[in-house]
């Protein structure tokens, strides 16, 4: 009984690790809000390519993370490793989407930079 629920246990913090949240688009910080609702400098537009790069980056860390987690639970011979994994890959495809999404963010940022510029 004790070792069942120690493995209990051990799958309880396991699956917790594996359970980030997925990219929220509405946590942006009041600061960048604000910019996309007023930009019209070159610089407000920077300053929200440059926080869009930083997210994807994030994003990017966080996909990563979760592949390694999964490739972990693989390896795994006792519990249900393919409900694990398959619940980590989703959420790396889903911070993998976000970071793309980020990165296109950005270009568009840095595109309406350059247009306001001239």
């Amino acid at each position: 009984m004790r070792t069942k629920l120690l493995l209990a246990g051990m799958l309880l913090v396991g699956a917790a690790g594996c359970t980030s949240m997925a990219p929220n688009p509405n946590d942006l910080p009041a600061s960048i809000a604000a910019n996309i609702a007023t930009a019209t400098s070159p610089a407000d537009h920077h300053r929200i390519a440059d926080y869009y790069t930083q997210k994807a980056a994030e994003y990017d860390a966080e996909a990563a993370w979760h592949e390694r987690v999964a490739k972990s639970y693989v390896a795994r011979p006792k519990g249900d490793p393919g409900a694990m994994t398959s619940h980590c890959r989703a959420l790396r495809e889903q911070f993998g989407a976000a970071a793309k999404a980020a990165r296109g963010l950005a270009e568009e940022h840095r595109q309406l930079a350059a247009k306001s510029g001239s």
